[in-house]
């Protein structure tokens, strides 16, 4: 049965109880899966839990909170891996692996589709574009559905049909006592509206029921344009002028090397912009055009093709590597942000960074009340984030350092952030991913759900009713 030395103060005879009742695999350190399964995206976080659960379903999710609870064990959840702050893994704890849960089924006659929350992106995509669908999900198709999810979900869908959250109609959820329930509009409705941007604060979602959007194909693919400040204002500016069909997520960057980038352009600052039009294909060309004519184009690869196309050019991305992010929501791209991000991106570092740009406003997102949900900033118009990728230990202190003062010159600026995007940054930026009153709702649902906090390996919401000032 394995050994418990990673668990001193567990009797054999409970540990032997609990991994005899777990259908799936527990992995303990030594084990020959060990080192794989404690990976997590961001390698900053080389956290080494005592057990990690790869659960089979929402009945071994159920064991593995009661044991954890009982013998006093930190606990987090894994699904993707992508976490930015490192919380898909913890330090001598147990850690609920998710990734075996991964089934999806597809009704095509009522447009939904039920998928479990181990499952990614790109998988839920390749299960439901076959038959003409699709969800909002993000940028990359090695999320975790679970985490993109409860967190809001802005993606390439999301001027036209709104975050993830808003293609939600129903979850299961295993609660901080063990209990499988369901959460919709009429059950259990005030968790649903908790879990709906509120992140993993409640318990662990084991499956999600999403509304399928119509979308045989998308008019799409990268733009890479030269990165002046005139090209950035003009395109900031356009892409809200846009046809709500069209959403785009961009970088200012230093060109990397792709196939359809000439090499003497590899290096050059651009502004490389992945765009998705979500409209009738005929009439994609005419609706890219304004961005096409922003500058003579770098490289364009722009033409119909699937949605889940995009998630290939973010896959160099998908690999583990360090990871640090900053980000924000803002009202505009004024001329000090713009000046910035070029003269950051330009002097960075020698690793993979780059200013990401989201224009989110002017559409169906900002329809939806900020109070239907627990996703507050539904006014946004734009969503920015410093990230950088390296890959040795040796380099932290330059890229850590680079990201923090470009930060500094354009935080000023934000008007909150999305909980998805934070790094362990503390409790008053948690507290900026959501209104007053969403904070205090919250934190007394929390109470109500998970008043010990078990749930507490996230950007966390404590059980207690709090001040939202910080």
């Amino acid at each position: 049965m394995g050994s418990t030395t990673a668990l001193p103060h567990v009797s054999t005879e409970a540990w032997t109880a609990f991994r005899l009742r777990i259908k799936g695999q527990v992995v303990l350190p030594g084990d020959p899966d060990y080192e794989t399964a404690r990976e997590a995206k961001n390698t900053i976080y080389d956290r080494k839990p005592a057990v990690i659960v790869r659960a089979e379903d929402a009945a071994d999710v159920s064991r593995s909170i009661t044991f954890a609870r009982r013998f006093g064990l930190p606990l987090t959840v894994k699904g993707g891996g992508h976490s930015i702050g490192g919380h898909s893994v913890n330090n001598g704890g147990l850690v609920i692996d998710m990734r075996r849960m991964n089934n999806i089924r597809v009704d095509a006659e009522n447009r939904t589709a039920w998928a479990q929350s181990g499952a990614v992106a790109r998988e839920f995509l390749a299960a439901v574009e076959p038959y003409g669908f699709a969800v909002p999900f993000g940028d990359a198709g090695s999320v975790g559905l679970g985490g993109i999810t409860l967190g809001g979900g802005i993606g390439y869908l999301v001027r036209k049909h709104g975050l993830t959250i808003d293609n939600l109609l129903g979850i299961e959820m295993v609660t901080a006592d063990g209990q499988i329930v369901q959460a919709t509009e009429t059950e259990n409705p005030d968790l649903f509206w908790a879990l709906r941007g509120g992140g993993g604060n409640f318990g662990v979602v084991t499956g999600f029921q999403y509304k399928l959007v119509e979308l045989p194909q998308i008019y799409g693919g990268a733009l890479v344009l030269p990165a002046t400040k005139d090209v950035i204002s003009a395109y900031a500016k356009l892409s809200l002028e846009a046809p709500e069909e069209l959403t785009s997520i961009s970088m200012v960057v230093k060109t990397p090397p792709m196939p359809f980038v000439p090499e003497e352009k590899v290096g050059e600052l651009s502004l490389t912009i992945f765009v998705a039009y979500s409209g009738d294909i005929q009439d994609g060309p005419e609706a890219v055009a304004p961005l096409r004519a922003l500058a003579e184009p770098i490289a364009d690869t722009l033409g119909p093709m699937p949605l889940s196309g995009l998630y290939a050019f973010m896959e160099p991305a998908e690999q583990a590597a360090r990871l640090r992010v900053r980000s924000g929501f803002y009202a505009k791209l004024n001329d000090e942000i713009v000046e910035s991000a070029l003269a950051f991106v330009q002097d960075g570092p020698v690793s993979v960074n780059f200013l990401q740009i989201r224009p989110i406003g002017n559409g169906a997102m900002n329809r939806v009340s900020p109070e239907a949900t627990a996703f507050s900033h539904r006014d946004a118009r734009f969503l920015l984030a410093i990230i950088d990728h390296w890959e040795d230990t040796e380099e932290d202190g330059a890229n850590e350092a680079w990201v923090d003062a470009f930060w500094q010159s354009i935080a000023g600026y934000r008007h909150g952030v999305y909980s998805n995007f934070l790094q362990d940054e503390g409790e008053a930026r948690v507290r900026e991913a959501y209104a007053t009153a969403t904070f205090e709702r919250l934190a007394k649902l929390k109470l109500r759900y998970d008043p010990t906090n078990v749930f507490s390996g996230n950007e966390n919401i404590p059980p207690k009713p709090l001040s939202a000032v910080a």
